[in-house]
């Protein structure tokens, strides 16, 4: 990768960099025994380039417990400006709403308080820009789409080789071993003409003396008023199995509405979740009504009829701006499954005493009851600095500990992360959380950040479990990241 970069530089090719690396300890169980064959290291390397059409993608990647260069991959773009593209190596792929082919990626959410929206559809061929695109589950081949006035036709073709486990981590033996002996061949095409598209892909997975095999056809549809959205699709595997999904949003900046009805059987592989569980009917209602100036109120609805149980999650959420630079939000979603109950809440307040400075405080909690169980409740608290000091250094600290009877009432906590990860971290039992960050903006075109975070869970003698458990009730982690735009 480095001499890539030199080569690059001497060139005065277009393109920017990505350099992360973290280290946590203590180590866990997998290192201190030697099982694992790497360290705790964790190391990302993202190259693209850009020139006269093309682009490239190079990414590196090792996990903690993998050796150095696990994952090495990449891929090569090209486009014509008139209509014209192909794409060859890790590739990421959507066909309309993803019920036929959507690689990775997910059409939908099950997060009530976004049912105002409609769904989204969009038909992507490219590079994979990310270790989630290329690690665990690769989709390794060409992808061309091609354009001509009203008309579009996207095709591709791919030879993956993947781990069963789907976890895409190569630390142990049985996991090392079990390298790549899943081969699945993928064939899938879609033309679309005006809003109407129709889509087919074929997969084959081959491991050993198993090979299984199953195909999928599919409709979709996306109309778009001034106001109004209307989109769907339909898919079948010619069999036993169905999906579709269809939303209609309507409504202006003051006042939106939308309505989803959906079906996700769960088959096929390489397609996504509608709402990241299966179920045989779903039907959700959203809104976004700015009820004065200064408030906005967000709603919602979603039922979700299983094979087994039923679901049901409602949101809603006030959020005021006031005029001495304060936001105040209050946010509640339930969820219902059988003998299953779950209340969450959130009350959360911004203040932005200078253009530079900004303090939040949240305060979520949760209620758990479940009539085979005994129930649970769970609080926490948040409170976040940001301020910039100068046009070189800005600078965040984070506190968050929370008091929960279990992981059933658990709280969520902001994770000061770098651009390009999650930002999101669960937090149960007795624990505190401080975390801290840097950011250097060298020059409009680098960028270098760093982080570190203590996590501490009262009451504990070890942390995780099985290979990945470590010692003591904390854990430290720290890391950094650079970014670097040469043009």
């Amino acid at each position: 990768m480095t001499t890539l970069i030199l080569l690059m530089l001497i060139a005065n090719f277009p393109g920017d960099v990505r350099v992360r690396g973290s280290y946590s300890f203590p180590e866990p169980r997998g290192i201190r025994e030697n099982y694992w064959e790497g360290g705790n290291t964790y190391f990302y390397q993202r190259l693209r380039l850009y020139a006269a059409g093309f682009d490239a993608v190079l990414l590196t990647e090792k996990d903690r417990g993998e050796q150095w260069g696990d994952l090495v991959t990449g891929g090569i773009r090209y486009s014509s400006g008139n209509g014209f593209s192909a794409a060859a190596g890790a590739l990421s792929v959507q066909f309309a709403h993803g019920l036929v082919l959507d690689h990775s990626g997910s059409w939908g959410s099950a997060n009530p308080l976004a049912l105002s929206k409609a769904l989204s559809h969009r038909v992507e061929l490219k590079n994979a820009e990310s270790p989630g695109d290329a690690d665990t589950g690769p989709l390794m081949g060409i992808a061309t789409e091609y354009s001509f006035g009203s008309f579009t036709l996207a095709a591709v073709a791919a030879r993956s080789h993947f781990d069963p486990s789907g976890t895409g981590l190569h630390r142990s033996p049985p996991e090392i071993l079990a390298r790549g002996s899943l081969t699945r061949d993928l064939m899938a095409f879609r033309a679309g003409c005006g809003p109407a598209g129709l889509s087919f892909a074929l997969v084959s997975d081959n491991a050993d003396t198993l090979e299984t095999s199953g195909s999928r056809i599919g409709a979709d549809l996306h109309i778009e008023g001034v106001n109004s959205v209307l989109t769907g699709e339909f898919s079948t595997d010619l069999s036993s199995s169905a999906n579709f999904a269809i939303s209609a949003s309507r409504g202006s900046p003051d006042l939106r509405h939308g309505v989803t009805v959906s079906r996700n059987t769960g088959q096929m592989n390489e397609t996504s979740e509608v709402f990241s569980t299966e179920h045989r009917f779903g039907a959700g209602y959203g809104l976004r009504w700015r009820l004065a100036p200064a408030v906005l109120v967000d709603g919602g609805i979603l039922y979700l009829r299983g094979e087994t149980d039923d679901r049901v999650k409602a949101g809603l959420q006030f959020t005021q701006s006031l005029q001495n630079r304060t936001e105040l939000s209050q946010r509640f979603t339930v969820s219902y499954m059988n003998h299953e109950q779950t209340l969450n809440g959130r009350v959360s307040a911004g203040w932005n005493p200078h253009r530079d400075v900004s303090l939040t405080l949240k305060v979520p909690l949760a209620l758990y009851s479940d009539t085979a169980d005994a129930d649970e409740t769970g609080v926490g608290v948040e409170l976040r600095l940001k301020h910039r000091v100068s046009d070189l250094l800005e600078y965040s600290l984070s506190a968050s500990g929370c008091s929960t009877d279990g992981w059933n009432s658990r709280v969520y906590a902001y994770t000061l992360s770098f651009p390009g990860e999650f930002g999101s971290t669960a937090l149960y039992g007795r624990t505190v959380l401080l975390q801290a960050s840097v950011s250097l903006h060298i020059d409009d075109r680098a960028v270098l950040r760093l982080k570190g975070g203590w996590y501490r869970k009262e009451g504990e003698d070890t942390l995780g479990s099985g290979w990945e458990e470590t010692e003591g009730p904390s854990r430290t982690e720290a890391g950094v990241q650079l970014d670097w735009n040469f043009e």
